[in-house]
């Protein structure tokens, strides 16, 4: 389900992208307007395969206004701002597709997964135990806090980034700029640096920089309910299902770094 996702997130961006820089305030060119209304007929096909959710309702308003809209000859910036807009909830949907496929696998070591730790003990050993580790407490029905499995998955993933995509190298890089606020590469600065040397093409990079992104999200969101909580019972179930999300992300992007195949 999520391979049509990622398709569709690439023809989205690469619209977007088309048209922003496109000459004159309104989309005047019928071969573009049929693009849009293309990409429309796309997602209402893919519509199917998505979670039902409020952002699948709020995604098939966007993409309605969208085919709406390329009826005539729409406002290029407004066309813009929904493409946009669509670009970000499917990335949300791609991550509840994910969670829910992994949601019946939670604790379970699959065979990808035991691959993934096979492959990890050569590379970076510490690495293999965090994700190890995590996959064991995802397999408990109750815990009083996430954030150890959580915490586990990401520095799984930071640690084999680091060995793959070490800082002074990253640096070194022709044009090479430290994201706002950061003083070191970012995860998603070393997951573009790895893929590109081994050029992967640009379009391809999308789906494990997403991935990334959602990680970041969804552990910053963890953290911080542990100081807007006040109901441990109340909320801890709500936690697992988002460390169940991590893990989905976080088994994509070492799949995509160290070669391993998905299942």
């Amino acid at each position: 389900m999520t391979a049509g996702i990622d398709a569709l997130l690439k023809n989205v961006d690469q619209l977007r992208r088309s048209l922003k820089s496109g000459p004159g305030t309104q989309v005047q060119a019928n071969s573009d307007c049929e693009k849009i209304r293309k990409l429309c007929s796309i997602y209402f096909d893919t519509r199917s395969q998505l979670v039902d959710s409020e952002d699948a309702l709020t995604a098939d308003g966007v993409f309605k206004a969208l085919h709406t809209a390329a009826r005539g000859k729409p406002s290029r910036a407004k066309v813009v701002d929904l493409l946009a807009r669509a670009k970000q909830l499917l990335v949300k949907l791609e991550g509840a597709g994910l969670a829910s496929a992994a949601a019946k696998f939670a604790g379970r070591r699959t065979a990808t997964d035991q691959l993934i730790i096979e492959t990890l003990l050569d590379v970076c050993p510490s690495a293999a135990g965090a994700y190890s580790q995590a996959l064991v407490d995802l397999g408990a029905d109750k815990r009083e806090s996430w954030r150890g499995p959580a915490t586990d998955l990401r520095e799984a993933l930071r640690e084999t980034l680091d060995v793959l995509a070490p800082d002074d190298e990253i640096t070194k890089e022709p044009g090479f700029k430290p994201e706002k606020d950061a003083y070191r590469p970012t995860m998603k600065q070393k997951v573009r640096y790895i893929l590109k040397k081994r050029e992967t093409p640009h379009g391809a990079m999308a789906a494990p920089e997403h991935a990334v992104q959602g990680i970041e999200d969804i552990l910053g969101g963890i953290t911080r309910s542990v100081y807007n909580r006040t109901s441990i019972s109340t909320h801890t179930t709500t936690d697992k299902k988002e460390v169940i999300r991590v893990h989905a992300w976080v088994r994509l992007v070492l799949c995509d770094l160290l070669e391993v195949p998905p299942e």
